[in-house]
């Protein structure tokens, strides 16, 4: 799921790669369902930024995207019907849904034989998540565990709008947000407020369950990088001398065990919510024997990632326009 993007697209027969290996799902076979079709490239289908006119597909239009990593799909633009499991366990289903029939797929992710597709939840020039109600919620328990049964991604009248809240902004289909601060062990890092309201300025901190990391701003990840270093010293954390990219900081051991004292990072919103992220969100661990900071330097836009959105129930509002955190056991959500 990603609520960085608006394109939903799914692996297809014939596809490379295909999915294959421990955990993989079949890719999706056109030619045995009733409902599917191939879209035709109508003078309104050419103007899209995703979707392109081939020459080869005459009569069909072609999509294309490219992700932040480098990762890149492409496939044939289509419609197709979906149906959903109700929390009264009954059926619903949702007709001419657009999205990409994936044929090709590159890059450097190391879960494309796994990987079935992006299910989009952004708000932008395809949406799916507006035919299905004006809110949405997901839970995600752990990033590291694959086989966590208890993870939920939640629409209409399902959803669970539950925590503090902060204002949600709309641009471009994606949803930003405020920060006011970010705390290491209940202690407010000394970040200049400019440097917040320069970021809320040109609305660059945006909520993205597609990433994984936490990109911060550079001015903001430099007190806070200098901050961790400090407390990873009297730790007696190992530091390595040459990190992989994109990491900065990385340690000798496990985050289970070398990084077990160290202190929770808070992300404050405005209007006082906090994301209150322990080790297992702060640091990644690598290789067996190495971790590295989750948090990464960037230049332009701020993405809170997935790694610091881990064991909380995360809620937008889209009439309302708000995003609400409460962090809990993901499994308290099953009905």
């Amino acid at each position: 799921m990603d609520t960085g993007s608006s394109f939903t697209w799914v692996k297809c027969l014939p596809c490379t790669p295909c999915s294959s290996g421990s955990g993989a799902v079949a890719p999706f076979d056109p030619s045995l369902s009733k409902t599917y079709s191939a879209r035709a490239c109508t003078s309104q289908c050419r103007r899209c930024t995703t979707v392109r006119y081939v020459g080869k597909v005459p009569s069909h239009c072609m999509y294309t995207l490219d992700y932040l990593g480098g990762d890149h799909s492409e496939g044939i633009y289509s419609t197709e019907q979906l149906t959903f499991r109700t929390s009264d366990d009954g059926i619903a289903t949702v007709p001419d849904v657009q999205f990409g029939c994936s044929t090709n797929l590159t890059g450097t992710n190391p879960f494309h034989k796994i990987l079935t597709g992006i299910f989009a939840l952004g708000d932008g020039q395809f949406p799916l998540v507006t035919r299905l109600g004006t809110s949405f919620s997901y839970c995600v328990g752990s990033l590291s565990d694959r086989y966590y049964p208890h993870n939920h991604l939640s629409f209409g009248d399902a959803v669970d709008l539950i925590g503090g809240s902060t204002p949600l902004y709309l641009e471009d289909g994606r949803y930003f947000v405020h920060l006011s601060g970010i705390s290491l062990g209940g202690k407010m890092l000394d970040i200049k407020k400019q440097v917040f309201a320069k970021m809320a300025l040109r609305k660059k901190i945006e909520m993205d369950s597609g990433s994984e990391l936490f990109l911060l701003y550079i001015e903001a990840f430099e007190v806070l990088k200098a901050e961790i270093e400090r407390l990873a010293f009297w730790e007696l954390m190992t530091p390595v001398s040459s990190p992989p990219r994109p990491f900065e900081l990385c340690y000798r051991g496990t985050v289970e065990k070398e990084a077990r004292g160290f202190p929770a990072m808070g992300i404050r919103f405005v209007g006082g919510v906090e994301l209150v992220v322990d080790r297992f969100g702060v640091f990644l661990q690598v290789k067996d024997d190495v971790f590295c900071l989750a948090i990464v330097r960037s230049k332009g836009v701020t993405i809170i990632g997935m790694m610091a959105q881990q064991s909380y129930n995360v809620g937008y509002d889209l009439k309302a326009m708000t995003v609400s955190f409460q962090k809990m056991d993901c499994q308290l959500l099953e009905r």
